[in-house]
């Protein structure tokens, strides 16, 4: 037998059913929208991760290829860097050795300018020797010359003063002979002309000729 606190109690299960039953219908629609606004939000996401996903394998692209490139232009940098230090240890090589040359080449130009500086002054010296010596030997060519004008002179005195002598014997001869009563004959007048004709040629083998000029 039902009591009324059983009918009361059933009573508000029924109403509790009939509640519940509006509320969850109420409550399916709710969850209904609340689920389509979690797959749009979850689509959303999704394409926010997708863009995320797509702008994080450009942004490692663009790195991997950014990387490539530096460590491309390190190689070439170090690589032209070692060209470089190559190059100016050649140059540093060749600037010793043009110094070393320079040097070197100064010092032969200092050497060959001494030597020549010293054989001026030698040079120099022998040359005032040599105008010395030049200037004596025409000091005594002078001197010479005029000795041999002197002796020219005295040689044509001299052979004028044998002619004369001569001539003055050969008419000492005849006179003294004609005054011993004397006659010539042609043998002796031969002979004293050939005597005499000796005479005069001795004189003019010792005459001194013209000199060439």
């Amino acid at each position: 037998m039902r009591t009324p606190i059983n009918l009361c109690l059933a009573s508000l299960m029924l109403l509790s059913t009939a509640a519940m039953a509006v509320d969850d219908k109420g409550a399916n629609e709710r969850a209904a929208k609340a689920l389509q606004r979690a797959q749009q939000k979850t689509q959303s996401l999704e394409q926010e991760k997708n863009r995320l996903t797509a702008e994080k394998t450009q942004v490692l692209d663009d790195l991997k290829k950014a990387q490539g490139d530096a460590l491309r232009l390190k190689s070439a940098s170090a690589a032209k860097l070692s060209a470089v230090q190559k190059e100016v240890a050649a140059l540093q090589e060749d600037k010793q050795r043009l110094s070393e040359e320079l040097t070197k080449l100064k010092a032969q130009a200092l050497e060959q300018q001494n030597t020549a500086a010293a054989q001026a002054r030698v040079q120099q010296g022998n040359l005032q020797v040599s105008q010395g010596n030049l200037q004596v030997s025409q000091d005594n060519l002078l001197a010479k010359s005029k000795q041999l004008v002197q002796c020219e002179n005295n040689n044509a005195g001299l052979y004028k003063i044998n002619t004369d002598l001569l001539s003055r014997y050969e008419q000492a001869y005849k006179s003294a002979y004609l005054l011993k009563g004397g006659v010539f004959t042609q043998l002796g007048m031969v002979k004293l002309e050939n005597d005499n004709d000796q005479e005069r040629e001795k004189l003019k083998s010792l005459r001194l000729t013209d000199r060439a000029p």
